[in-house]
């Protein structure tokens, strides 16, 4: 998949009517009821010469990427991943225009993601109390506390992950599909299927564009977690959830939140912070566990038979 790809996906998005405040690439008028409302979500906007879209009709604009960077990230770090992934084709952006026909067939196979998901919601949330949950990594003990943690309150939990353009060293698409059906395996009521769109590493802001697009697939529930969404230790790790919280009435779609999953050095478990009155909790690192993987070492917060299976098969 090219780098360029993440304008198709989105485009996609945009016309499958995953995206909640947007039906097209914005111009500089709509773009600004983004700065002004966090709860619209993430701004979808097209760079200059993406080779899968038609210039010819296109109107132009440039976007100030310090302005952006404060209003949509929250930050004056220019140099921040998420404003270095928006502006890496350059700060001039064009509306106005069309898909090539050539990429038709493509464009088509993200639309039908999207179609095959809210089908198969729709069915699901007929007989079933269901909650969606975003996850990114490979799962590690800490979030199978979240899960059992969901799984008390739902019938089922819907691992709902991004497949799309990933930043160096997240896990692949391939990584991600072989742990979540090992996960859907271990747990009799999880169901596992990727949704293609794109990161933005934006987090507070994206964890409300991650609610409104499951709320776009049919979800009535939507997990919340700390750090949701964030990079380079950025947003605080409640971040999210007091922003989720604090809007909540604003949208159809619930939150269902937790401030993540911990072991407890004396219940000698793992659980959700604030399941037990222990200050004395370890948290449990994703990104020590991805350096675990990428060494293929057994990491001890993980579970070993799912290791094993990724370190045989070299993911």
């Amino acid at each position: 998949m090219d780098d360029q790809e993440e304008y198709l996906i989105a485009y996609a998005n945009l016309k499958s009517n995953l995206i909640v405040n947007q039906k097209n690439f914005l111009n500089p008028f709509q773009l600004k009821k983004f700065f002004y409302n966090i709860n619209r979500g993430f701004p979808i906007c097209l760079p200059d010469k993406i080779k899968y879209f038609d210039y010819t009709s296109a109107r132009y604009f440039r976007i100030d990427k310090k302005i952006f960077g404060k209003k949509i990230f929250q930050t004056n770090n220019t140099d921040y991943i998420g404003i270095k992934k928006f502006f890496r084709y350059g700060d001039r952006f064009a509306f106005n225009v069309n898909l090539k026909r050539r990429y038709l067939n493509k464009f088509r196979k993200y639309q039908s993601n999207v179609f095959y998901l809210r089908k198969k919601i729709g069915k699901l949330i007929k007989n079933k109390k269901i909650c969606a949950m975003q996850i990114r990594n490979v799962p590690h003990f800490g979030h199978e506390a979240v899960f059992k943690h969901i799984l008390s309150q739902f019938d089922c939990l819907y691992l709902n992950p991004i497949y799309g353009i990933k930043k160096k060293n997240d896990f692949s698409n391939k990584f991600i599909s072989k742990a979540l059906n090992f996960v859907k395996k271990k747990f009799n009521n999880i169901e596992f299927d990727p949704i293609w769109t794109n990161f933005h590493y934006a987090g507070p802001r994206e964890a409300i564009h991650h609610l409104l697009m499951r709320q776009q697939l049919g979800f009535k529930f939507f997990y919340v977690g700390r750090d949701h969404a964030g990079a380079e230790n950025l947003y605080s790790d409640e971040a999210a959830i007091k922003l989720v919280k604090k809007n909540s009435s604003k949208f159809k779609i619930k939150s269902f939140i937790s401030k993540g999953g911990f072991y407890c050095l004396k219940c000698k478990k793992y659980m959700i912070k604030g399941e037990c009155e222990h200050k004395n909790l370890k948290n449990i690192s994703g990104t020590e566990f991805r350096k675990f993987i990428f060494k293929k070492k057994i990491y001890k917060h993980a579970d070993n038979q799912m290791q094993k299976i990724l370190i045989k098969n070299s993911l």
